[in-house]
């Protein structure tokens, strides 16, 4: 008897294995730069890239999203995160248990959770919602990094709402929205834009949804999706960086900084009494004495700068104007968001008559110099960090320590 042939072309447990990709990321706030280094700002839209914009217009603040899966652990990891000042993770926990980095056999190794580094801030709330927007591609998944305990809440319950009312929130159309919530910290209030998602259809509509769950459950079983990028929020080289003085145009809508992002109702910080010029020079000298120098942009920097800003066809010294307060690091990341053919850094300056900010605002706008990296981990976060509440002008009243948040 002569044994059947049987083509081997399929692997059993993996070539009937299906993944969705990340293609893209979006963001919910934008990096300032101002003379003592970058910090980060929350805007009241999503931050998205090109082939969103082109749907969606450049500032949107709804989105259309559906999720691949109709389990939340593959959709919205959360977790506590601690990365230090590194680029990558080094510790990852639930409040039950964690997996700490030892960096002297890189390997994680498992120890108690929480522990002292969540109550110093170091370590914080994080997590990574993956939508899919079916009207710019059916293809991958857009991550979105979260630090704010409201949203995850939020979502959380929208999940199991959807999931009560019509038995699955997978493969359905969402709304994903930004929606300006006042919160108090300190006894300050601030205007925050956490997420939130919303079913808009009917109750016809969801009669036909129910229908069909049993099928698209069975269909999305087998479903994994690529595992997000996990880096350090406060290091994000492809982040949409502006100088202080655009904030206004950066923060409003419509981009023009005629309608500033809503106002908190606290008052900005009264100026303190200057000292005089002898206790000023004091103070100066010590300053300078104990402060760590930041290294500025080098000259092969600026010429770098310099080349790749021909497309944008501004003078050179208006270029030069604008780059000269920037430390190397943020140097480093202009020149990888010129390397994307993005040149909203310099939109602004092809208006010279920009009148240059008063002295009260360029103090306002100064941010603190004494921020660990991971001293703010969120954009409405009210338990833990706030961001500055705005004034009149769409200029925030008190910028967050230069430590890093996701954008």
């Amino acid at each position: 008897m002569t044994p059947t042939f049987i083509p081997f072309t399929r692997i059993n447990g993996l070539s009937n294995r299906r993944r969705y990709p990340i293609i893209g990321k979006i963001r919910l706030g934008i990096r300032a730069l101002g003379k003592n280094g970058g910090y980060p700002i929350e805007t009241p839209y999503f931050v998205v890239p090109k082939e969103v914009q082109e749907i969606y217009g450049e500032k949107p603040i709804e989105l259309d999203v559906m999720f691949p899966s109709n389990t939340p652990d593959l959709i919205f990891p959360q977790s506590l995160r601690w990365y230090g000042n590194s680029h990558g993770l080094k510790c990852i926990g639930n409040k039950k248990q964690a997996q700490r980095l030892n960096e002297r056999t890189f390997r994680f190794e498992p120890r108690e959770c929480p522990c002292d580094l969540l109550e110093n801030g170091d370590c914080s709330e994080r997590a990574q919602l993956l939508v899919m927007l079916p009207k710019i591609s059916m293809a991958g998944l857009y991550q979105i990094d979260i630090g704010s305990s409201n949203s995850m809440i939020d979502i959380n319950s929208y999940f199991d709402w959807m999931n009560t009312h019509i038995g699955r929130f997978a493969m359905i159309q969402l709304k994903l929205r930004r929606v300006p919530r006042q919160m108090v910290h300190k006894g300050q209030p601030r205007t925050h834009y956490p997420l939130v998602l919303r079913f808009d259809d009917s109750a016809a509509d969801v009669g036909e949804l129910k229908k069909n769950n049993e099928a698209i459950l069975a269909k999305l079983a087998s479903i994994e999706v690529q595992e997000p990028e996990d880096t350090n929020p406060a290091i994000d080289p492809q982040a949409t960086t502006v100088l202080e003085h655009d904030l206004p145009q950066a923060l409003s809508l419509n981009g023009d900084g005629s309608d500033p992002v809503e106002c908190a109702t606290s008052q900005p910080p009264t100026a303190s009494v200057p000292a005089p010029p002898v206790q000023q020079a004091v103070h100066s000298l010590s300053a300078t004495a104990d402060a760590p120098a930041v290294p500025l942009l080098t000259d092969p920097q600026k010429r770098r700068i310099l080349r790749r800003v021909t497309e944008a066809r501004l003078p050179e010294d208006i270029i030069l104007a604008k780059i000269q307060h920037l430390t190397k690091k943020d140097a480093s990341a202009l020149i990888s968001q010129l390397d994307r053919q993005d040149f909203s850094f310099f939109d602004a300056a092809a208006s010279a008559t920009q009148p240059a900010p008063s002295v009260a605002q360029s103090q306002a706008l100064e941010p603190h110099t004494n921020g660990t990296a991971n001293e703010s981990s969120s954009f409405d976060q009210a338990e833990d960090q706030e961001f500055p509440p705005v004034d009149g002008r769409g200029l925030p009243a008190i910028i967050p320590g230069a430590g890093g948040v996701e954008f």
